[in-house]
């Protein structure tokens, strides 16, 4: 698979930086208008292989936990997770296009790079051959790259 993105996982109010080589990223810019009158956003699906390499900004490994496992955990440094957006999440997950040097806020990556996307929720595809188990990520573009029309 292609792509290197920058996770933001948070723990509490801090966020940590999970680098994620080796993973697929199909983004969709612009909006369109559906047959029934909606409106449908910029969005963009993250695959990630089950085997993954995560790893922290020192290239230490982490581990995967859902993520009300990563909120009570003791050591978050050591593992990662995906946080949907909303108010049930606390702090959602983001992440951006490349290797970032450090962890950032999401006001931060919005104003620094231009492919950053939000986590809006995700399904395990935990069945069939081993090199076909992912995680399947659907998130928005939250970079004032894709604003469309301005």
């Amino acid at each position: 698979m292609p792509h290197t993105v920058s996770l933001i996982c948070f723990h509490q109010d801090t966020p940590f930086l999970v680098l994620l080589r080796g993973v697929m990223l199909q983004s969709m810019n612009g909006r369109s208008v559906q047959r029934r009158g909606d409106v449908e956003e910029n969005e963009a699906t993250l695959y990630i292989p089950l085997s993954v390499r995560a790893e922290n900004a020192a290239g230490e490994d982490l581990s995967f936990l859902p993520p009300l496992e990563y909120a009570r955990c003791p050591d978050p440094e050591k593992h990662w997770t995906l946080q949907p957006e909303g108010e049930s999440a606390g702090r959602c997950s983001f992440f951006v296009k490349g290797e970032l040097p450090k962890a950032c806020s999401l006001a931060e990556a919005r104003e620094n790079y231009d492919f950053v996307y939000v986590v809006a929720g995700w399904k395990l595809h935990d069945y069939g051959s081993p090199a076909l188990q992912h995680w399947e990520v659907v998130s928005r573009v939250s970079s004032h790259y894709y604003q469309y029309g301005s």
